[in-house]
């Protein structure tokens, strides 16, 4: 396969994976949203739910490859997890979970700084992968956070 017909078909598959997610994120965010916003709840849900209006505007940012949207998201992100409410567990296995997503997402803003859409969508993977893994390293270490 030459190298263009690669990248087309990397291009092609990346952009169907973020509308696929951006669908699906934005199908269910407002029903969470409006939930979240109607019982002034001031929980780790609630705060959880502000983690995920940032990673929308990231998700928007990348599919519509507007730089300042995604720099508010990667702000805002970094911002929260550096927030006592952020850190659930004090283990050096949940640290480098923090480690990781905040690399991640570092390197996210630097490449929508740079007008890179292609490498800021890989880092998103990464940042979203980081946080998949993390959610399920905490369910694992507090069931009494398992609804």
């Amino acid at each position: 396969m030459k190298r263009s017909q690669h990248v087309f078909l990397t291009k092609r598959v990346v952009g169907c994976v973020i509308a696929i997610g951006a669908a699906s994120f934005l199908a269910l965010a407002p029903q969470e949203r409006a939930r979240a916003e109607q019982t002034q709840d001031t929980s780790l849900s609630a705060f959880m739910r502000k983690k995920l209006d940032s990673s929308s505007l990231i998700l928007e940012g990348l599919t519509v490859e507007d730089e300042k949207l995604i720099s508010e998201g990667a702000d805002a992100l970094l911002k929260m997890s550096n927030v006592e409410k952020w850190n659930v567990l004090a283990d050096n296995d949940y640290r480098e979970f923090n480690r990781d997503f905040r690399n991640s997402v570092r390197k996210l803003d630097e490449a929508a700084k740079a007008k890179n859409f292609d490498n800021a969508t890989l880092q998103w993977f990464d940042a979203v992968k980081a946080c998949v893994e993390c959610h399920k390293y905490v369910r694992s270490q507090r069931p009494a956070l398992k609804k």
